[in-house]
């Protein structure tokens, strides 16, 4: 699963959208509706999560976004984001085009490599920008 570290630079609160997604999805998932990129600005409806209390683990904890259905996401359709991209390094430049990998309809990695894969966005590091990890680095969805 591709899941956003952190938001770069902000999403516009006017351009966000609900989407339909086919499971649940954590804030922070690689979306594609279409050729669309998006982030995941919330979980879905009926995401659940665990939590781990003195070695007592809770499961099934609603943690989906207020006022979505089951299987809805409120997504951000701009902004930039910390997400792990294979091949990309801290020395990437700034519009370099990142591709989604797709499996079985869902985003299962993104790439520097195009064949066989769709546009998701670009790298967008910010000046003096150091990534949290190897592999990491910021992407401008919305382009």
């Amino acid at each position: 699963m591709t899941v956003s570290t952190g938001e770069a630079f902000s999403s516009t609160d006017a351009l966000r959208e609900i989407w339909p997604v086919t499971a649940e999805v954590p804030a922070g998932k690689a979306l594609l509706n279409g050729t669309r990129a998006g982030v995941a600005y919330t979980a879905s409806g009926g995401f659940v999560t665990s939590r781990s209390i003195g070695g007592i683990t809770m499961s099934g904890i609603p943690a989906g976004g207020v006022g979505l259905d089951l299987l809805e996401v409120s997504v951000a359709t701009d902004g930039s984001y910390e997400f792990p991209v294979a091949t990309a390094t801290a020395t990437t430049a700034n519009g370099v085009p990142v591709y989604a990998v797709i499996t079985t309809g869902a985003v299962t990695g993104l790439t520097l490599v195009l064949t066989g894969n769709t546009l998701f966005g670009v790298i967008n590091n910010p000046q003096d920008y150091v990534p949290s990890a190897a592999g990491i680095a910021c992407v401008k969805i919305g382009v």
